[in-house]
This record gives C-alpha cells, structure tokens and sequence, in this order.
C-alpha cells in the first residue's frame, strides 16, 4: 500500500516545471492527510528498525561460544524477519514489464533495509565451537567435531568407511578382449563380481 503511494508521488512530482503550483497545491495536501510526508520521506533514506518483539521472542540462553556465534544468531532471526518482504521488493525491482518509477522505488525501498536483512551475511559455524571454517553443512558442526562425535557413533547417519582386501580396483586393469586361458561369460562374469585377479 505504501509503494502504491510512493508511485503515486513521485509520478506527481515528474509532471513538470509548467505545472508546479498544481502539484503543490492538490497531491501533497491529500498526501498529509494519509501520513505523515516527513516520516515517509525518512523511511526511503533511513533503514527502518527491527522490531524488538522479534528479539523478545528469542532470548539468548547459555552455551554460545563468543559474541561471533551471538551476532551470527540475530542476523539469522532479522533474516528470517525481512525474507518475505526482501522475496517482493526483489521481484517488483527485477520485473521489467512494471514501469521504471515502480522498480525504482523498489530499489530504494530495499537498500534502505537493514544490512543484516540479506540472506548473504549469514555464514556457516559451528554450533558446538563456532569455528568458522571446515564447517559440515548436513552436520551444521565443523570437522574437529564430526570426527570426534563419528568416533564414539554419535552422529547421525556418518559410519565408518570400509576396504577389503578382495575388492581392489579391478575394473581399473580389465582388458579387452579376455585373456587367452579364460572364456568371454567365466570373464564377464568375474567382472561384475568384482573379484580381484
């Protein structure tokens, strides 16, 4: 609703020089009467603030490792807060068959959110150490940890890789055609039994 009223004001304000006293006089007046222009003027430039009810929600409790690990939490939940409106901006900023001031004002309005609101600045951490790199993604936990709760079988789904002595890389030294003592099927078939030689 407020893009509609944003489009509306900037496509009075580009009528022209000739007829300034008119859009003076009529737009801006029903404009006051509907908000309040200096706020709305504020919003474009200035990044409108989270709301405090999205941190009451989620009260930070014991076991963050440093204050990284607490500032990478709260730019996941103000992600979290501006992702639907970020997803709309984007589409109206990226859609060329609205008209230009449309996408403009959808550019301004999505550089004025805050920093935090972008999906980008959230990195991967470990949630036990909050180790930056040589972080599992499935796991969410870095590889010092997985290979230390892999061991004592406490991660779900990891199990230990496993060689036996008869299936070397067989496949790797097959020829063709089969060697002279041996027939084509008795061949094929030691093939894919993957049988070493």
């Amino acid at each position: 609703m407020a893009l509609r009223h944003l489009t509306k004001l900037f496509s009075s304000c580009a009528i022209g020089a000739t007829s300034t006293a008119k859009v003076i006089a009529a737009p801006i007046f029903m404009l006051q009467s509907m908000f309040n222009l200096a706020a709305m003027t504020r919003s474009l430039h200035m990044p409108p603030r989270i709301p405090q009810s999205v941190f009451w929600e989620h009260t930070l409790r014991h076991g963050f490792q440093d204050a990284i690990m607490v500032r990478d939490y709260k730019r996941r939940i103000v992600a979290a807060h501006f992702a639907p409106l970020r997803v709309r901006l984007n589409a109206i900023r990226k859609n060329t068959i609205l008209p230009k001031d449309i996408r403009d004002t959808a550019s301004v309005q999505i550089h004025s959110l805050p920093r935090d609101s972008c999906f980008t600045r959230i990195m991967t951490r470990c949630v036990v150490t909050s180790r930056r790199r040589g972080c599992k993604t499935r796991w969410r936990v870095s590889r010092i940890i997985f290979r230390n709760y892999a061991d004592y079988n406490r991660m779900s789904g990891a199990i230990w890789a496993v060689w036996v002595h008869h299936t070397q890389c067989t496949r790797r030294h097959m020829v063709w055609p089969p060697p002279a003592g041996i027939s084509t099927t008795d061949y094929i078939e030691k093939y894919h039994k993957n049988l070493g030689d």
